[in-house]
């Protein structure tokens, strides 16, 4: 008899990890109750840092540790729709242990104020000037360059010079959330990962929320043994504290043994978030511990925003080209049809063509048991095959994959012309459909180690660890085409309502 062992694949996908219950230890944090700013929750180590046993914080306001006029500040930076917007609070606060000193960053979140201290780094002044400085040359460049990838490019060496960070890549997210580095400075003798493929599980879906919600995030030393926040249950809420905005939040212990892995001890990110969607990431390693100050993170933070206009404003103006050259094309079809005596065989018998709208392999257009094709299709069988597999799936009036293998069993000639398809159903009875169709494009994939995690012994029998591992590692990917554009999928769709305006009138 063997012993059966069983492995939650989705516990890390699980992992809460917006309420750790600590914090960074380079820093302090404190959960208050308004008006009276009472401390509800405090990090462990207040005692160190500032000379005060937590016994002597919680319950208490906030003058147990700052003076009237640190205090006020605090009030007017709180006295805002957003309290960020007023950070950083120069409170000027000395640490009992050394002779660093304190600023405040306040948010409000869940209920409560949120006082985070923080070593100061600059005087007024200087921050500003430097600030407008970094940030105003960087973003010139940006705005000058005449490519996606050249933007990207000249991101990471500004980001680099700006942070002083080994390696600096900018990490896009595909849409199954894979992640791609794109673009890349790094230091001489540091490894580099650009064209490294990385598996959706390496940033799980609450991660991908969280850099929603906070742009940035700082892991000083991943070595750092986490300051727990007292009481781990808010008494006046009944729950932990709510760490979404918190910048000094602990992270995750397997993420700390991921980067430890990849032989990086400090980190720093900046979400790149397009129309609400995270389109991806600016990474920084180093190779030893990092604090980046307030004012560093504040500059990068402002750059991933340049980079996300930027990029949002290029898909626009390719999306708008890509529409005016549909709308061309869709008139052009209009006056085909309407001198055809079948409108749909005038799309593919005359010029332009429907290969005209939508790059593809071939096209193919199908009137009950007759087929028209042009370009590179599928045989007469595989359409009608095709055809009664889209029937029993109930298709909805567009359908549209890279990679039909997916979806229905395929014959070898099919794998090779219809990896990639969008089918249009014009009229069910009898069978009226347009196929586009690509052909697979085989590639490699360059993954950053075996995507395929390795199980590990813990307290609990077995769990799925990160890898040991970031050597390229191959994999040949079949079966899938090109992928579709948006633009040509909202293309697709406009044909269709065209044809049956005027085949049916509706």
């Amino acid at each position: 008899m063997t012993d059966e062992v069983v492995v939650d694949l989705e516990a890390c996908a699980r992992e809460p990890i917006h309420i750790p219950g600590a914090i960074q230890p380079h820093g302090l944090l404190f959960v208050l109750r308004e008006p009276e700013l009472i401390i509800a929750q405090v990090s462990e180590n207040a005692e160190w840092m500032l000379g005060k046993p937590v016994d002597q914080l919680l319950g208490k306001d906030i003058s147990s540790f700052l003076d009237t006029s640190q205090i006020a500040k605090v009030r007017f930076a709180l006295d805002s729709v957003d309290p960020r917007d007023n950070n950083p609070v120069e409170l000027g606060l000395f640490a009992s242990n050394t002779e660093s000193q304190f600023d405040g960053f306040v948010h409000r979140h869940d209920g409560f104020s949120y006082l985070e201290l923080e070593a100061a780094s600059l005087t007024a002044g200087a921050r500003f000037l430097d600030f407008y400085k970094r940030v105003s040359h960087l973003t010139s460049k940006l705005h000058a360059t005449s490519s996606l990838a050249e933007m990207l490019r000249e991101s990471t060496q500004g980001i680099r010079s700006m942070t002083g960070f080994d390696r600096v890549m900018i990490y896009r997210f595909a849409e199954s959330n894979e992640g791609e580095v794109v673009a890349e400075t790094v230091a001489e003798g540091v490894d580099s990962f650009l064209g490294l493929w990385y598996p959706a599980s390496d940033i799980p879906e609450q991660a991908r929320r969280l850099y929603l919600l906070n742009p940035i995030r700082n892991i000083v030393d991943v070595d750092y043994t986490p300051a727990a926040i007292i009481p781990v249950i808010n008494p006046d809420s009944g729950r932990p504290a709510d760490l979404s905005f918190a910048a000094l939040r602990s992270v995750s212990p397997t993420h700390c043994e991921y980067l430890k892995n990849m032989g990086v001890a400090a980190s720093m990110s900046v979400s790149i978030i397009l129309d609400g969607r995270l389109w991806g990431l600016i990474a920084c390693h180093h190779q030893a511990p990092k604090f980046v100050s307030y004012e560093v993170r504040k500059a990068c933070t402002f750059i991933g925003q340049v980079l996300s206009g930027e990029i949002s404003r290029r898909e626009t103006l390719e999306s708008s080209a890509y529409q005016s050259h549909a709308t061309s094309m869709q008139a052009s079809f209009l006056e085909l049809m309407a001198g055809s005596a079948n409108p749909l065989l005038g799309l593919v018998n005359y010029s332009p063509t429907l290969l005209d709208l939508i790059p593809a392999d071939g096209v193919a257009v199908v009137l009950g048991e007759k087929t028209h094709l042009l370009g590179t299709t599928p045989g007469y069988d595989d359409l009608m095959q095709l055809i009664r597999q889209l029937q029993s799936a109930g298709m909805a009036s567009t359908f549209v994959t890279r990679s039909l293998k997916n979806h229905f069993p395929l014959t070898e000639a099919m794998r090779d012309t219809a990896s990639g398809l969008i089918a249009l159903l014009i009229q069910r009875e009898p069978a009226t459909y347009i196929f586009f169709f690509r052909s697979e494009v085989a590639r490699t994939v360059l993954w950053g180690g075996n995507p395929e995690k390795p199980v590990v012994p813990s307290d609990d029998g077995f769990r799925v660890g990160p890898r040991k591992s970031f050597e390229a590692w191959k994999e040949q990917m079949t079966g899938q085409s090109l992928p579709w554009s948006k633009n040509e999928i909202r293309a697709a769709q406009e044909l269709r309502n065209l044809v049956t305006v005027v085949m049916y009138g509706k």
